[in-house]
């Protein structure tokens, strides 16, 4: 007879989640301008409802069988975010500049048609809501 072992993780519910990603952000903003410092739940939680929208609507399917949004998609546009420094961005707008740039870069980039990438990056689309 042969030993079994089984392991199961369970997912970390969303404001697990989020509180993980607040404090990584917040602990790296520490010597940023106060506008930046403010906006780090907000930015989170923005991100958070990106990534839940974008994996609700754009489910992977044979033609589509590289969209798979996961936590490190997440982790991809916090270690973009993680490279700045405060005299790179002084102020809250390029910050959010760049935010925005990392979430169009993170899950844009692997969208094969225009209308998947208008529902995500276009003016009226996930990102721009």
């Amino acid at each position: 007879m042969t030993l079994f072992s089984v392991f199961n993780c369970t997912f970390p519910s969303n404001e697990t989640t989020q509180s993980i990603y607040v404090k990584i952000l917040e602990k790296h903003v520490e010597e940023f301008h106060e506008d930046i410092k403010g906006s780090v739940s907000k930015l989170t939680e923005a991100t958070m409802n990106i990534y839940l929208q974008i994996k609700e609507k754009l489910p992977r399917t044979p033609v589509k069988f590289h969209y798979i949004f996961n936590l490190r998609d997440l982790s991809r546009v916090y270690e973009g975010l993680l490279n700045t420094t405060p005299d790179k961005f002084p102020d809250k707008a390029s910050f959010i500049r760049l935010w925005r740039n990392e979430n169009l870069r993170v899950f844009c980039d692997r969208l094969i048609n225009s209308e998947d990438q208008e529902l995500v990056g276009g003016d009226k689309g996930i990102i721009a809501e």
